[in-house]
């Protein structure tokens, strides 16, 4: 293994705006490689670039200055900061409200789960992921982290002080409830039994957390009892959620060394394996049709007999409205389901998007702006998606998501494998 020191020029990505998987707004890589060496990792294939990504990691030892730098740049201030200490002191109240409507409005950053893991093994020596918490705690930024290690235990004390200042979302990628096959496919990463252990202690100690089942391997761990028993031991150790989704495998060196070890040690079902991502999809989608079944279906065809949510929950942000957040998390299932679960047009999911993307950006009170009659200019909005949105303000949820779930066939105008039926 070689680790390389690195001056980052830049850390925080593009601005994402309503995202429907993590509900990150910004995210980052403060390692180049992961040393997990998980078969399946999209890291791995020619569009990183990276080379030895598995075998030399680029430590970017100076994350914590340029992440500090660039939340200033967004207009961010850190309680550690003796000019706003000082400048707050002396404001009357009505000039501190006026300067306090001016700070942007807080996102969601993505501290770990970009390409490469913030807590893969390196970490326990350069601590980058620990010095970048901290400053998120002085910024008071609310953070999501998406790992495969209990070492994100270590910072338990430091996570559970920034949940209390904004929110911290601590989610574990788990598609493997076999041992055995986890470590074929996740030879360096905590075993599944480690990171439902260490989830139990993130979710006693008050945290958001749950479960990102992705990517399940085809005809690997797409089977009922798999599926199954991580649905069961997530809801066991407290998890919020259990999203399923499937895996992509792009052509070249990524789809290369999948297949090299599923034909040495799953032999059995290398085949359908192989047919199944024939097509050589640019970016790794396989054909449909050879696969089992619709693993995000069957997911929540299964979380719903276990009894626990399966999508990843969009948590309000401080000093945002509740209500709003309510309809952005439903628009958000319904995008989810429409063109992951049902495949549908994105022309049919837009709109929903749409609506997601003004709400998160910041609007009024929905509740508020529907009393004075302000909701559908103040979303520029009319007919069905205003009664949807109406719906949802009034019962939590709306007809249009139930029928979505509740007759998927007819919705998509396509059959939807169901593999598990009642």
């Amino acid at each position: 293994m070689r680790y390389e020191k690195t001056q980052a020029k830049t850390l925080l990505s593009k601005p994402i705006v309503a995202d429907g998987w993590f509900h990150t707004n910004r995210s980052m890589n403060l390692y180049r490689g992961c040393e997990h060496g998980c078969v399946y990792c999209d890291g791995f294939c020619q569009y990183y670039r990276i080379d030895d990504f598995y075998t030399h990691i680029r430590v970017k030892e100076n994350a914590p200055k340029i992440l500090r730098k660039e939340l200033k740049r967004l207009g961010y201030t850190s309680q550690s900061s003796l000019e706003t200490e000082t400048l707050w002191s002396f404001l009357d109240p009505e000039d501190a409200k006026r300067l306090a409507m001016k700070i942007p409005r807080k996102i969601v950053i993505g501290a770990s789960g970009g390409v490469s893991d913030s807590y893969q093994p390196t970490e326990r020596e350069f601590k980058l992921t620990q010095k970048v918490l901290e400053v998120l705690l002085d910024f008071r930024m609310p953070t999501m982290i998406l790992t495969k290690s209990d070492l994100v235990l270590r910072d338990l004390d430091l996570l559970k002080e920034l949940h209390k200042e904004a929110f911290v979302n601590v989610i574990f990628t788990i598609t493997t409830y076999d041992e055995e096959v986890q470590k074929i496919l996740e030879p360096k990463a905590s075993t599944t039994s480690e990171r439902f252990a260490a989830l139990k202690e993130i979710r006693k100690a008050g945290l958001f957390g749950g479960v990102m089942s992705t990517p399940v391997v085809p005809w690997i761990g797409d089977d009922e009892a798999n599926m199954t028993a991580l649905a069961k031991e997530a809801k066991k150790v407290g998890a919020e959620f259990i999203q399923f989704g499937g895996m992509t495998l792009k052509p070249g060196r990524q789809k290369e060394q999948f297949m090299n070890i599923a034909k040495k040690r799953f032999p059995e079902q290398y085949e359908r394996i192989k047919e199944a991502y024939s097509n050589n999809h640019a970016y790794g989608i396989p054909i449909w049709s050879k696969l089992r079944g619709n693993v995000i279906w069957n997911g929540h065809h299964i979380c719903k007999k276990v009894g626990i949510r399966d999508r990843s929950i969009r948590h309000t942000l401080p000093g945002d409205h509740e209500s709003n957040y309510r309809v952005l998390d439903v628009l958000l299932d319904i995008v989810f389901y429409q063109s992951m679960m049902l495949g549908l047009p994105w022309n049919k999911s837009q709109p929903f998007h749409e609506i997601a993307k003004k709400l998160e950006s910041g609007v009024g009170e929905l509740h508020t702006l529907r009393r004075e009659g302000q909701l559908a200019d103040s979303l520029n909005l009319d007919g069905q998606l205003i009664e949807i949105i109406t719906e949802i303000l009034d019962t939590g949820t709306t007809r249009y998501l139930n029928d979505l779930l509740e007759h998927p066939a007819e919705s998509s105008g396509t059959q939807v494998f169901d593999l598990y039926p009642e």
